[in-house]
């Protein structure tokens, strides 16, 4: 049975920014707030909001617990380049077929925070 995916989000406060940052740091990649209760991993740190490369977007569920939500197909894509690649050896990383949504992937960030920068890594470098 698939995991109940997060039906809520709650704001952000300034606190939080730093988990962001820190995210985006790990994965390599920069944040933006797009609004009061969702961020967007972006490839560049640009003004101009179509040309920073959005790959996933982060949503605060409470206090201390956080989701990164990306699309399946983006998904499916870094995982068929980490197995015809060099980086086989983390497959292990990719989220299983048992998914929320058709078209979309999330990530725990209290339980699943290293596979979530691998996986969130790969998915920058395809976008």
């Amino acid at each position: 049975m698939p995991a109940k995916k997060p039906q809520r989000t709650i704001e952000f406060a300034e606190q939080d920014e730093v988990f962001i940052k820190k995210l985006a740091s790990d994965i390599g990649c920069h944040c933006s707030k797009v609004n009061e209760r969702t961020y967007s991993l972006n490839r560049l740190k640009t003004g101009v909001q179509g040309k920073r490369g959005a790959f996933a977007w982060v949503h605060k569920e409470s206090d201390d617990y956080f989701w990164v939500s990306t699309r399946k197909v983006w998904v499916d894509q870094a995982r068929a380049k980490a197995l015809a690649g060099k980086n086989a050896g983390v497959i292990n990383s990719f989220p299983r077929d048992t998914q929320h949504a058709e078209d979309s992937v999330c990530f725990d960030t209290r339980t699943d925070y290293s596979n979530a920068v691998t996986v969130l890594g790969f998915i920058k470098k395809i976008r």
